[in-house]
């Protein structure tokens, strides 16, 4: 009876292991891998998407389509509860800032958290910086700030809204610098923009990097390193303040991915990032090469959610 009981046990351990860890299919990828985006085409994030997608099939086995999937909608929200519902099969990807997945989560109005799904990859910083109209009077980040110290909450800055990545980037600032200004939230990048060249507001807060030079002066530059377009613009700390608030790009998985897959994916994504026709390109978008591997990213994505909870606190805006 001993030795059927023993013969026995190997088979129920290879059934237990399937169900816990499925077996890496040995054609995989044997279809198109789709990558879903939270915005609609057209914009920064999307574009970035299509430049990876369009080198990626090449670098992974058996060269499958990689195809972009837009899902805008919700607050950037649709599309991340699309990934987090899709099988944990190695087809469905995401490609994200850390908006969706580091903020929103506190307004409690998703299904997810900001560790309900599988980091692959971090592949970009987007540069943020704080800028003012080409004929304002500060010159310099420094003007700035004596300025807005000796006048308090008369300093207007516009935003994509409450709450927004640009949002939190001047209540950092506002907090390290011990200073006092005014959000005023738009509905969209663009409009706050126009709101800041139209006179409307003083500056602008902004992390699309496409800003015109010729009718606008970056101060400063929220971000923990010089970006390659803003590389003559100061960092926080170059200028004496301690704090930072970085934008960033990755490509998430629904949980539950088998790390063996994960591994193909990131190996593949990780040359695609080094591939010197898709990092001309991402520069050519102002995103700052910035690659992150799993563990990095899953680090810097809890880092990031955590420093989020506590400034929409900080401004009221959650409990």
């Amino acid at each position: 009876m001993k030795k059927k009981i023993l013969a026995i046990l190997p088979a129920l351990a290879v059934s237990f292991l399937g169900f816990s860890h499925a077996e890496v299919p040995s054609d995989y990828p044997s279809r198109n891998i789709e990558i879903i985006v939270p915005f609609g085409p057209g914009g920064s994030t999307d574009t970035s998407a299509r430049l990876i997608a369009n080198s990626l099939g090449k670098y992974l086995p058996n060269n499958p389509n990689v195809v972009v999937v837009n899902k805008p909608g919700g607050a950037t929200t649709i599309a991340i509860m699309a990934l987090v519902n899709a099988d944990p099969d190695g087809y469905t990807l995401a490609l994200t800032s850390n908006s969706p997945i580091t903020i929103q989560p506190h307004f409690d109005t998703t299904t997810y958290s900001y560790d309900s799904f599988t980091p692959i990859i971090k592949l970009v910083n987007i540069p943020q910086v704080l800028l003012v109209k080409k004929d304002s009077p500060w010159a310099s980040f420094d003007e700035w700030l004596s300025y807005v110290k000796d006048n308090p909450s008369d300093f207007t800055y516009a935003t994509p809204g409450n709450g927004s990545i640009s949002d939190l980037a001047m209540a950092v600032l506002n907090e390290a610098a011990n200073v006092s200004t005014r959000a005023i939230p738009y509905n969209s990048g663009g409009k706050a923009m126009a709101a800041m060249l139209g006179g409307n507001v003083g500056g602008v807060a902004t992390f699309q990097g496409n800003a015109d030079s010729s009718q606008t002066r970056a101060l400063v530059n929220f971000s923990s390193e010089r970006s390659t377009k803003y590389g003559d613009v100061p960092t926080l700390r170059d200028v004496g303040i301690e704090a930072e608030k970085n934008a960033y790009i990755g490509i998430i998985a629904p949980k539950g991915i088998d790390p063996e897959i994960a591994d193909i994916l990131h190996n593949a994504l990780k040359q695609t990032l080094e591939d010197p026709s898709v990092q001309e390109a991402l520069l050519n978008q102002s995103f700052d090469i910035s690659y992150g591997n799993s563990e990095t990213y899953a680090d810097l994505i809890q880092a990031d959610y955590n420093l989020n909870g506590a400034l929409l606190r900080n401004a009221g805006l959650i409990n």
